[in-house]
């Protein structure tokens, strides 16, 4: 500490964090998330990925989908289920999860369900756009039909959300 003009100054006030903005005086910033809590994180951020795949692959593993109509529509299934959206989602919170504090990871739990509708859509409106352009059009609707799907994905991601949170509170 060190006084300067009858006022009190720690080693937090001159720092300058990476962003640019100055520290909040008395609030000290909170360590990175340890090895094990990362690999929490990341486990509860992949695990609905390879459950959607392994679930949607089940057809594929019985020899369901044999012929090339039943195939085509085994990947429309895979798009149903969201499942490029999974993939870039997973892909980008691994990235983001790492440089989180346990309080950021835990705001990132919560808020996943809401961030990962764009991730949900982007893919469906792709092939709804190119069925309109290289057919068959009558799967054009996937433009605009993955709305109709927002409600089942935001329960689905909130019990997840609240399923991670609450393991993460008994484990950690």
């Amino acid at each position: 500490m060190q006084k300067t003009h009858g006022m009190q100054h720690d080693a937090m006030d001159a720092c300058v964090f990476e962003d640019g903005g100055l520290p909040v005086i008395g609030v000290s910033e909170m360590a990175l998330l340890s090895r094990a809590q990362l690999s929490f994180f990341m486990g509860a951020l992949w695990t609905p990925f390879l459950a959607m795949l392994a679930f949607s692959s089940y057809g594929l593993w019985i020899g369901e989908y044999s012929t090339f109509d039943s195939s085509e529509t085994h990947w429309v299934y895979l798009l149903w289920f969201g499942m490029p959206g999974l993939l870039l989602f997973a892909l980008w919170g691994s990235r983001a999860a790492k440089s989180r504090n346990e309080q950021q990871a835990l705001r990132m739990v919560w808020l996943a369900p809401l961030k990962i509708i764009p991730f949900y859509a982007v893919p469906w409106m792709l092939y709804g756009l190119c069925s309109l352009v290289a057919g068959p059009f009558d799967n054009a609707f996937m433009a605009y039909g993955w709305i109709l799907l927002v409600p089942y994905l935001l329960i689905a991601g909130y019990f997840c959300a609240g399923l991670t949170v609450a393991l993460y509170r008994i484990f950690f």
